[in-house]
Formats: structure tokens, C-alpha cells, sequence
């Protein structure tokens, strides 16, 4: 099996099937309760909604830089403001990140190894996500959404 194929089935795994580690991101949003999706129950502390916002618009970012975008802070920020609290807006933040993952996971399927091997960036710059290669980067975000996950079950529970 290639790298690109191996990322691109860890990346689904991660998101919509059955991930080592626990349950999926999917399966994760799919079971908060409905009336905790906007609460914040920890002081200075993210929602549930503002965590999920976070692992979208890094997901977006990473898919902008397969696509061959130069590296930049995401379109809506690292943190995206909650533009609703309605259901319908959770809803659609929801499919956002199903759609977004799936073309990140088509993109990375006809990636090359030598892509794949290349640098993100010219330098290190650690809140940027630069300085990595293109298969570290997304080993990272595979990273970065179980540990936002984590949080979202938590805050679910």
C-alpha cells in the first residue's frame, strides 16, 4: 500500500470510521446532546460548537495547502467566532467538516511520495503549522482533531 493511500484511510478512519483509539469525530459530534452544543460549562474554556468550528477551519486550511495554496492563518481564524446557536447552524457546521474531510481525503489519495515528502512553508513556525512535510502535516491534523475530539466528548458527557 502507498503513503497517500495509508494517510488517506487513517485520515477516514479518524473521521467516519473506526479509529484506534476510541470513537470518530463523527460518531463524537453525531452524540452531544443538543442542549450542551452552545454551553460553556468551563470558564475561559471553548463550547463544544467553537471546538468543532476550530477543527473545520483547520481542516479547510489543510486541504487550501494540498491544493496547492501557500500556507496562511485560516480563512476564518484559528478560533471562528459562532455565527448561530441554532440547530440548523450546527447541522451545517457538522457537514462542513464531513465535506472537508472527504476532499482533503480524495486530494491526499493522488498525492504522490515525493509530495507527500516535500516541505509545508520554507521555515518552522510552530502556530502557522509550516516547517513540516506535506505527510507530517497531515499526520498533524489527525492529531490535532483526536485531541478536539477528546474535549467534545467531554464537554458532551
Amino acid at each position: 500500500m502507498n503513503e497517500n493511500q495509508k494517510l488517506s484511510d487513517e485520515l477516514f478512519k479518524s473521521v467516519f470510521g473506526d479509529p484506534w483509539h476510541g470513537a470518530s469525530l463523527k460518531n463524537i459530534l453525531e452524540s452531544c446532546p443538543a442542549e450542551k452544543i452552545f454551553l460553556k460549562p468551563i470558564t475561559n474554556a471553548h463550547s463544544i460548537i467553537e471546538l468543532a468550528l476550530h477543527i473545520n477551519t483547520w481542516t479547510e486550511e489543510v486541504l487550501s495547502r494540498f491544493e496547492g495554496n501557500p500556507p496562511a492563518e485560516p480563512k476564518e481564524g484559528d478560533w471562528p467566532n459562532t455565527q448561530s446557536s441554532s440547530a440548523e447552524y450546527w447541522e451545517s457546521l457538522k457537514q462542513k467538516i464531513y465535506d472537508n474531510t472527504n476532499k482533503l481525503i480524495d486530494v491526499v489519495k493522488n498525492m504522490t511520495d515525493e509530495k507527500l515528502n516535500e516541505p509545508v512553508g520554507k521555515e518552522r513556525n510552530a502556530p502557522l503549522g509550516t516547517g513540516y512535510t506535506f505527510e507530517e502535516m497531515l499526520i498533524g491534523l489527525l492529531q490535532h482533531n483526536a485531541y478536539h475530539a477528546g474535549q467534545i466528548s467531554l464537554l458532551a458527557k
